[in-house]
């Protein structure tokens, strides 16, 4: 078995992690979990990261009885926000060493630190350095490492990630104060892109729309490669505290049932209340269908007002037919029963879709994030150090 490698992501409201490793382009789930912390992280500014840091030790020995599990966690894949993102294309070239001319993980490296060392056109700090081709001396190029290629130069051609440093620091932060090592930092629709380009009917170009709790990223997608992410302040807690406030009730009934109906413009015979509630005095209110449906379009007719105008800033300098592009929706609010239905008319995008994660152990939505971790890692190997633990250990109870 391939070694497991262990991704977490920091959402507004929970942890996420996977544990997991890749084979053939898939990613095999051994574990996942969430681990909820309240409202502790805001636009990419923690609240209070020592909640989360907190959360963060619970998770490092981590035992879990039913599924005869124990895992040591030393080291992590770590998503990042795509909160100030700025990618820029970088070709640089260095002379293999090796003295029989053959390209080897040093020269990979070698050419990778000459981008990572170099300068940067913006105030961020680099992030990740995705390979879009290697090319040897004679002009031939590869998409993987040309490891055993005979050459005297490798260049490499690739997209670099930059984010604000403050972005960086306090995420990492929260790991290390637990004790935890971040093994690499990789932004998060860049790890979905990782996912999705691994399933065969989701297209090379597409609009990325991921919907979290309070916010949501809207991302450029070509050739499976990320190009720009903007965001705006709207998720699924939106309408729940919507119904929370009109129909009176606490958010755990808010929750259920937004997820249990959704949008559902069926035509029903009869007419049932979805729920009833008894206010102090006695009196009860019945509450219905039709009333949910107008608390949850109104709530929309923002995300669609918010998501056409990051379109419009993130497509400013593109051909205007991306706009067409295929736009695919991830996230836990993505779920929402009846939303591709009533987004596809009011997006220029030919197609709008929904897509959970297909991956065993790891099917909600939720992880869509940290399943594209492992696969993103998995895709460059050579340029990191893989002498170190991925996960410190992983063994189940013989009980």
């Amino acid at each position: 078995m391939e070694k497991p490698v262990a991704a977490l992501e920091f959402g507004s409201k929970k942890m996420k992690l996977v544990i997991g490793y890749e084979l053939n382009g898939q990613v095999y789930v051994l574990y996942a979990l969430t681990r909820p912390y309240g409202h502790m992280i805001e636009g990419g500014n923690f609240v209070d990261i020592s909640k989360v840091t907190q959360c963060v030790k619970e998770i490092k020995n981590f035992t879990d009885p039913s599924a005869e599990l124990k895992l040591s966690i030393s080291e992590v894949l770590l998503a990042l926000p795509p909160y100030g993102l700025q990618i820029f294309t970088s070709q640089q070239i260095t002379t293999v060493v090796g003295d029989d001319g053959c390209i080897g993980k040093i020269d990979i490296r070698n050419v990778h630190a000459l981008i990572r060392n170099g300068q940067l056109p913006f105030e961020n700090e680099l992030i990740d350095i995705v390979p879009v081709f290697y090319e040897l001396d004679q002009g031939t190029r590869f998409i993987k490492p040309p490891l055993g290629q005979q050459s005297s130069t490798v260049r490499v051609g690739a997209m670099v990630h930059t984010l604000p440093k403050h972005i960086n620091k306090q995420y990492a932060q929260a790991l290390l104060g637990a004790g935890i090592n971040v093994k690499r930092q990789i932004v998060a629709p860049f790890a979905a892109c990782e996912l999705l380009g691994s399933y065969q009917d989701v297209p090379n170009d597409y609009i990325l729309v991921d919907i979290g709790a309070t916010m949501t990223t809207v991302s450029l997608v070509g050739e499976k490669r990320l190009y720009g992410s903007v965001y705006f302040p709207w998720g699924g807690d939106n309408i729940t505290e919507k119904i929370m406030e009109v129909f009176n009730v606490n958010e755990v009934d808010a929750e259920k049932f937004k997820i249990t109906y959704g949008l559902d413009n069926r035509e029903m015979n009869f007419k049932a209340p979805i729920c009833r509630v008894t206010d102090e005095e006695g009196n009860e209110t019945k509450h219905y269908a039709d009333e949910l449906n107008q608390i949850i379009k109104e709530e929309l007719s923002i995300f669609v007002k918010d998501l056409n105008a990051s379109l419009e800033q993130l497509l400013q300098n593109y051909d205007p037919s991306l706009k067409k592009s295929p736009m695919i929706l991830v996230g836990g609010g993505s779920q929402l029963y009846g939303l591709e239905n009533y987004l596809a008319p009011k997006v220029e995008s030919d197609d709008v879709h929904v897509i959970a994660p297909r991956n065993l152990g790891a099917r909600d939505a939720t992880y869509t994030n940290c399943l594209g971790l492992i696969l993103a890692n998995a895709s460059n190997p050579t340029v990191y150090d893989e002498n170190h633990p991925r996960v410190g250990q992983l063994t189940r109870d013989e009980n």
